[in-house]
């Protein structure tokens, strides 16, 4: 049964997942397909071989601030409005500042049960370059697993944000996911590219939020 593009599809509702250095370095023969290209959002897939995970990859440009988006990542109380297909969302323990818990429920298309998952979000600054890490690791049994809904298998991401300007970011987030349980065929049908263009769009447009203005945070660097 075919995953590739529910599981990019699954990827991007759930706010991405990176691969290691060394997960790259395994798939670097692995070429990426470009899947959509518009209003400066690029979205490319990839199988693993012998997997059912698959690769997602999205590199745009938004308008704002790091701090602006680690305000709005953080901000999982809002998640239904501003990450898309979430169905609910709910902080178990915010380590600090730039740690946090969180469980996720995510909308999927009817007859395919919801999708969920427990994330372990973290955020780290290099202080010279003041690129942006933010890394999302799926964590197994921190929840029980709700009736209607499917525990996803394995969840692995991180964003990479270089400021262009003040106001301007260069994004790119990179996700594996295997979303679990059985998929109907004609879910591959499912545009994953327009979700990942639409979960970017909404993401771009709710950072400028006025309850992500004004923000700031002790790990980024002015």
């Amino acid at each position: 049964m075919k995953l590739r593009k529910v599981g990019c599809y699954l990827g991007l509702i759930f706010g991405g997942c990176l691969l290691s250095a060394t997960a790259v370095q395994a798939q670097a023969q692995q070429a990426w397909h470009l899947e959509k290209d518009k209003d400066q959002i690029q979205v490319y897939s990839r199988h693993v071989p012998g997997s059912r995970s698959n690769e997602l990859k999205v590199e745009c440009t938004m308008n704002g601030t790091q701090s602006q988006l680690v305000a709005l990542l953080s901000d999982i109380a809002n998640y239904k409005n501003v990450i898309y297909k979430t169905k609910s969302s709910e902080l178990i323990r915010r380590v600090s500042e730039t740690e946090l818990l969180y469980h996720v429920v995510t909308a999927v298309p009817w007859p395919v049960s919801d999708r969920d998952m427990s994330v372990q979000l973290t955020f780290e600054q290099d202080p010279v370059t003041k690129l942006l890490q933010v890394r999302g690791v799926g964590v197994p049994n921190l929840v029980a697993v709700q009736p209607g809904t499917v525990r996803i298998v394995d969840w692995l991401a991180i964003w990479l944000v270089r400021p262009i300007s003040k106001q301007q970011m260069q994004v790119t987030y990179t996700c594996r996911i295997d979303p679990g349980g059985d998929i109907p065929p004609w879910l591959d049908n499912i545009a994953a590219s327009m979700s990942a263009y639409q979960s970017f769009a909404l993401i771009r447009k709710s950072i400028a939020l006025p309850r992500y203005q004004g923000k700031s945070f002790a790990f980024l660097a002015p």
